[in-house]
């Protein structure tokens, strides 16, 4: 027997008890809800999915839009604000030229060692403000594919608890039922 063999053959004794006279419904009980969570967790995997495509659709809607509103100018940096010491990027006062020929000045993000006179790329909004760079194909997918992640790790952490809320509560029942045989066992002399 191969070890993936022998490790799949522990793992399905752990969700189905066998059929012995030490297993009790409690222990069926505990199996069912078990295999029915990771049942549950492996059906949301589609699910999860479908969660992707929904997010990545919606999110290349609003890369082609950004990339469509969005263009990327070369701005003059008139002065520089250093950055923090736990920052490689400050700040710079600069300015840039509008479609319509107008100059407009605002702070612009500016990496380290950048000085008045130099060239600092900016991505700026129809109105010529400075905006994020646009959302990528690429960036659309890491975001879809975080959704999904979330969604399907939201659902197997639920069915998580609610095993293990099953389970306290099935514990509970055992020692109560245990408790009981013990204090029939004691009462009861002419069984020893």
């Amino acid at each position: 027997m191969s070890p993936f063999t022998s490790w799949l053959s522990r793992q399905w004794r752990l969700i189905r008890p066998g059929r012995g006279s030490l297993a009790r419904r409690w222990d069926r009980a505990e199996a069912a809800v078990l295999a029915t969570a990771v049942l549950a967790a492996v059906f949301a995997v589609p699910v999860a999915g479908v969660v992707v495509s929904d997010v990545r659709a919606a999110q290349m809607v609003v890369s082609q839009q950004q990339q469509a509103e969005r263009r990327e100018v070369d701005a003059l940096v008139l002065d520089v604000t250093p950055p923090s010491p736990d920052s490689d990027d400050g700040t710079a006062t600069a300015v840039w030229r509008l479609p319509d020929g107008s100059d407009r000045t605002g702070t612009v993000p500016a990496g380290r060692g950048t000085g008045p006179g130099d060239r600092v790329p900016v991505w700026v909004d129809p109105a010529g403000e400075p905006v994020p760079a646009p959302l990528t194909a690429s960036g659309a997918l890491t975001v879809a594919l975080a959704a999904g992640l979330l969604a399907w790790l939201g659902v197997v952490v639920a069915l998580g608890l609610l095993v293990a809320l099953v389970r306290a509560g099935l514990g509970r029942l055992r020692l109560a039922a245990w408790e009981r045989e013990w204090s029939e066992l004691g009462s009861d002399k002419t069984r020893w």
